[in-house]
């Protein structure tokens, strides 16, 4: 004798609603952290090339007959190519002895013609000193409580520091 069928039409909708929803969270949640990994380490990479970028033109570059030696502009552009960021939301700050050359954005230093490092402090051995912020807006706090009604992304500022001594 056959056994009779059991009504489950309802079960396959709530069996999708306890498993579904939480792994739809789940993976959107391991999208945005590697997002944020992949921006922090873009971050870094591109601040420790500007420093080891910048301590091979040191006093060597600029005299004599070198034409080697580099601007803050320059500085600027080789770390926003290197970020694969928006230039909008680093900021970068160049730091030496006699001042610091602070570029908020970093594209705001684009055109900046002072040469860095500065003379006086890029004798061999000095070293170079570059901060960089990375303004990271995620999806992820919206799913937060307590936002209200509002839907909101949370914004996480990441920071690298690098500091290498001048070559030559």
């Amino acid at each position: 004798m056959p056994m009779p069928k059991r009504r489950s039409k309802g079960s396959s909708l709530i069996e999708f609603t306890l498993v579904g929803i939480p792994l739809i969270f789940t993976i959107i949640s391991i999208v945005e952290i590697s997002r944020g990994m992949w921006a922090y380490h873009s971050l870094c990479y591109a601040v420790n090339e500007g420093t080891r970028f910048a301590s091979t033109k040191g006093k060597g570059c600029s005299s004599g007959t070198n034409t080697c030696g580099v601007t803050a502009g320059g500085m600027a552009h080789q770390i926003a190519n290197m970020a694969a960021l928006d230039p909008a939301d680093i900021n970068v700050t160049f730091y030496s002895n006699s001042g610091n050359v602070p570029c908020n954005p970093v594209s705001a230093c684009f055109s900046n013609a002072t040469a860095w490092p500065p003379a006086g402090d890029n004798d061999p051995g000095m070293d170079i000193k570059i901060a960089g912020t990375y303004t990271f807006a995620s999806a992820l706090s919206m799913f937060w409580p307590g936002n209200g009604n509002a839907v909101s992304f949370g914004t996480f500022y990441f920071q690298a520091y690098s500091r290498q001594q001048i070559q030559f």
